[in-house]
């Protein structure tokens, strides 16, 4: 680790809601095609039926199309990548493409918390303050609300680090505007 790793105040670090989610190895997709019946029932059978499973190479197999890549692919990519390949085969498919189960990324909060997790990330972003509330918040017997970390590791780069006072409710204000990212360790 290198020493010289500034360790930044999460109140003068602008941080915004992430982009769209990126579907990842190890999510299921839900996909429905509506008007082919025959082809592609949606009524009396099982949900499960329509999962597809995002394996370890990012990729899912659909009839029809064949294996195809979703890892790094926001769900309307997905779909336009989707209805691209079915239009060689049908007329205009109308089709739904849904995560249904969040698996491929994730936070950690450790330490001094009620009860320390891991926690599943959505397409709904992710805040500091959510995160804390997710974990019944710390614990209040043995935590220094003072020293709240976040370690964020980089991309073949040095982790940033960054620090939250949490000590007064008056600085929650700024862990509602701090948004986590995947692999995010709070500590």
């Amino acid at each position: 680790l290198d020493k010289n790793i500034e360790i930044k105040n999460i109140n003068s670090f602008s941080s915004n809601k992430e982009a769209a989610y990126k579907i990842g190895n190890g999510d299921q997709i839900a996909i429905t095609i509506w008007g082919l019946p025959d082809i592609f029932p949606i009524s009396n059978i099982n949900p499960e039926l329509n999962l597809r499973r995002v394996d370890s190479n990012g990729n899912i197999y659909f009839p029809d199309v064949g294996i195809l890549k979703a890892s790094e692919k926001t769900q309307n990519e997905l779909r336009k990548d989707l209805s691209k390949e079915l239009s060689k085969y049908f007329t205009n498919p109308q089709l739904d493409v849904t995560i249904a189960r969040f698996n491929s990324q994730k936070i950690y909060i450790l330490g001094e918390v009620t009860i320390p997790s891991k926690i599943n990330i959505t397409d709904i972003p992710l805040s500091l303050a959510d995160a804390l509330g997710e974990v019944s918040g710390l614990n209040t017997n043995t935590s220094s609300g003072s020293e709240v970390f976040i370690i964020r590791k980089g991309l073949g780069k040095n982790p940033e680090i960054f620090y939250a006072d949490l000590s007064s409710p008056a600085f929650f204000l700024d862990a509602g505007r701090f948004f986590l990212h995947n692999d995010d360790i709070i500590y």
